[in-house]
């Protein structure tokens, strides 16, 4: 695929998880894929496969009741990866919110994701807000 075939992918995912629409999202990656979520946050680890990872995500839109959304700023692509920096916002039921940039890198094969990583820059936020 093309740098900018990767990158329309990719903002594709992102429309799909900021529109809670977990359907449409699946359909942009590998069943075997791999997302890793840096840092120390109660979402941090590795998910390997498809239903690993949307329970992840479940979890995200649980705790924040569906809010959690990014906005990406810069997005720079090759013919198999996606690196975009981006601002993330959300907000919790006890009031708590979160605004904050997050690094993403993505590796693509034949139009679909097949890994992923997120990386929070202010680590001590992301954990916060999530536990």
């Amino acid at each position: 695929m093309t740098p900018d075939d990767n990158i329309a992918t990719i903002r594709a995912a992102l429309a799909a998880f900021n529109a809670n629409d977990v359907a449409a999202l699946e359909r942009l990656v590998d069943p075997d894929f791999v997302y890793i979520v840096r840092g120390h946050s109660s979402l941090s680890g590795e998910y390997r496969g498809w239903d690993a990872w949307a329970k992840g995500l479940a979890r995200i839109k649980e705790l924040t009741a569906g809010s959690m959304a990014a906005t990406p700023e810069v997005i720079l692509a090759d013919d198999d990866h996606v690196m975009m920096y981006a601002r993330f916002t959300g907000s919790r039921p006890d009031g708590r919110t979160y605004n904050s940039h997050q690094a993403y890198r993505y590796h693509l094969t034949d139009g679909l994701v097949i890994e992923g990583q997120t990386i929070p820059v202010d680590q001590e936020a992301f954990a916060e807000f999530l536990a």
